[in-house]
């Protein structure tokens, strides 16, 4: 079962199984194990609570149990999984949040869930020996002794004190603790696998969104404890946000079934484009030795794929290999002189400019800006140019002439363009 791969995966290798999960895995399959595991754990751990009611109510207690494990999955799907891609967002910059969801919200919400499956299924062993080497009935001893200190501290209020005293929520409270951790060590991973954020920063997006988490979960706890219960509401839900749901799960089979083609299609040993192809999606998504190995291939297939050339040189760029940067720029110029509405030039002058060669750089950009001259990130560099060649008064105009061009943008131009305008205001800053 290919859904089942991943899942082994992630106890053994979980990079590759988030992979896996991120290019191959259906939101609904997803979900489903997420639902099924969360029930496991549920019987596992509260199975001493729920033997006396099963007596009294026989099997409906199995669709109760059921129904209480969506409530956390509603939370992932509603809060969790959106507050994630804005926290990401706002650190990568990748498009404005509505995009970002609209791409990337099945692949995000197919990773949380089997992240917390993951976490649910290696919980049940964990707290099977938890009970087994007495750990468990340590911690509700300590629990209890620390309700008690709350209380004299005037901490907490007696009322409180005295619900976390039953023993389910006790252990209802051991269970969490357990399969938190867990589920956030995975999902750091996924949120690592989505956006390529640093390991750093992937652990922060995660924190800061359990954090928003908990503080909007119990505002809105019981809208969903009325929706979990409620097999009705759930089906009217279903219907409400089934067209947004469809129409994001779809872009993402898409954009599946699309990569899928264009791997068989790379079988071709003449079909260049396709390794271009699979070698864009591998630089769009941060993974840039995947795509210089696609893009590497394609020149090995056709000598005079410009294209190739042009991202590996972005590439090289990219990774602070000037030289061979350079040399796969000069592949692009010497085939055509105006590859990309003239944007060779914009890359050969940044490379030039990155490697303190200025003169070069300002060349290069002079070009550019003939044929572009309201371009923010053309005249941002070119500032940068004239300032590394000691022509200050030259490069605040060229900084003035970037804000100006991003203040006039197009509102949908404009936000892709309004990092060159902040960092246009911080050259001017520094050198006021």
């Amino acid at each position: 079962m290919n859904w089942f791969r991943p899942l082994l995966m992630m106890f053994y290798a979980p990079a590759r199984g988030m992979s896996e999960v991120r290019e191959r895995s259906p939101l609904a399959i997803s979900l489903l194990l997420a639902l099924l595991a969360q029930t496991a754990y549920a019987f596992f751990t509260q199975w001493q609570f729920l033997d006396p009611l099963l007596a009294v109510r026989g099997p409906s207690i199995f669709f109760l149990i059921l129904f209480q494990s969506v409530i956390p999955l509603l939370f992932i799907a509603v809060i969790f999984v959106p507050t994630l891609a804005l926290l990401a967002n706002v650190f990568e910059r990748r498009a404005s949040f509505g995009l970002v969801i609209q791409q990337e919200y099945a692949s995000l919400a197919s990773i949380v869930f089997y992240a917390w499956a993951a976490a649910n299924i290696i919980a049940i062993p964990l707290v099977r020996l938890a009970r087994a080497t007495g750990f468990e009935a340590e911690f509700f001893v300590q629990f209890q002794k620390s309700l008690a200190a709350a209380v004299n501290q005037g901490s907490i209020l007696p009322s409180v004190a005295r619900s976390f005293a039953d023993p389910r929520v006790q252990s209802l409270t051991f269970a969490a603790l357990i399969i938190l951790p867990l589920f956030a060590f995975w999902t750091v991973l996924g949120v690592r696998e989505v956006f390529k954020l640093s390991a750093g920063r992937s652990l922060l997006v995660v924190i800061v969104s359990g954090i928003l988490m908990f503080i909007i979960g119990p505002m809105i706890l019981p809208l969903f404890n009325m929706v979990a219960f409620s097999p009705f509401l759930l089906i009217m839900l279903f219907i409400l946000l089934r067209g947004y749901f469809g129409e994001v799960t779809r872009g993402h089979r898409a954009r599946a079934s699309f990569r899928q083609n264009l791997e068989a299609a790379t079988l071709n040993p003449a079909d260049a484009s396709a390794h271009y192809n699979l070698g864009l999606i591998h630089q769009q998504r941060g993974e840039l030795d995947e795509a210089q190995k696609r893009f590497e291939r394609a020149i090995e297939i056709d000598a005079d794929e410009v294209d190739a050339h042009y991202q590996l040189g972005r590439i090289a760029r990219e990774q602070g290999r000037l030289p061979d940067a350079i040399n796969h720029f000069n592949e692009v110029v010497a085939r055509d002189q105006t590859h990309a509405q003239h944007e060779i030039w914009r890359e050969i002058g940044a490379t030039y400019l990155a490697a303190g060669q200025f003169e070069d750089a300002h060349d290069s950009l002079e070009r550019f800006l003939e044929h572009r001259n309201m371009d923010p990130q053309g005249l941002y560099l070119m500032g940068r140019a004239l300032a590394g060649l000691g022509r200050q008064r030259e490069a605040a105009d060229a900084m003035q002439a970037c804000i100006e061009a991003v203040k006039t943008a197009p509102a949908y131009k404009y936000r892709t363009e309004k990092r060159w305008l902040n960092e246009a205001q911080q050259f001017l800053r520094s050198q006021a």
